[in-house]
């Protein structure tokens, strides 16, 4: 409960291999389900576990980052505070990725507040569809995209080779020469 007023609360974890990589996977709202499928295929296809978080407001850990950044700016002898969404992740290993059904620039308040690489996917532009399931694929922020967008953070940390973003890319149908949803 308390996770859920402060912004942010883990989940689960999808086990992968004894050896796994891991990664740290954000959704909020109905995106959530979109998430958490794209933890189960991470873990299924690619061998890397998942830690799945409940972001309930990426606009209040901005607010908790901002004040934890405030109160250390304020108080330079004292030891300095960590914010909400920085407590969670900090024994946490992996790249973070949050999804969201708004614009990316709603889940970036919280990029100053994070030491691990961010990758954010949010719906910006203007699209219309019949489904939820192709508006989402259009913005590319459903179970496909997460997964791509995790693989290519453990690539760009040189801790997987980035033949398997191609891979997943191929596996998913997903047509990486399709305008960007933003300029459609």
């Amino acid at each position: 409960e308390e996770g859920i007023r402060k912004g942010m609360y883990w989940l689960q974890q999808t086990q992968a291999g004894e050896k796994s990589l891991r990664v740290q996977l954000m959704g909020s709202g109905t995106i959530l389900r979109e998430v958490i499928g794209a933890a189960e295929l991470l873990a299924k296809d690619f061998d890397i576990a998942s830690d799945v978080w409940s972001a309930t407001s990426f606009t209040e850990l901005g607010r908790d980052g901002m004040t934890c950044e405030r109160w250390n700016r304020m108080h330079p002898e004292s030891a300095p505070r960590l914010s909400h969404v920085a407590q969670c992740l900090k024994d946490r290993t992996g790249p973070v990725v949050a999804a969201s059904d708004y614009m990316r620039a709603f889940p970036e308040q919280i990029r100053p507040h994070l030491s691990q690489r961010f990758v954010t996917l949010g719906t910006d532009g203007f699209g219309r569809s019949d489904t939820r399931a192709n508006l989402r694929e259009f913005f590319e922020v459903n179970r496909h995209h997460v997964v791509i967008a995790a693989l290519k953070a453990l690539a760009d940390e040189e801790l997987i080779a980035k033949s398997k973003v191609s891979e997943a890319i191929k596996k998913y149908g997903v047509d990486a020469e399709k305008a960007v949803p933003w300029a459609a």
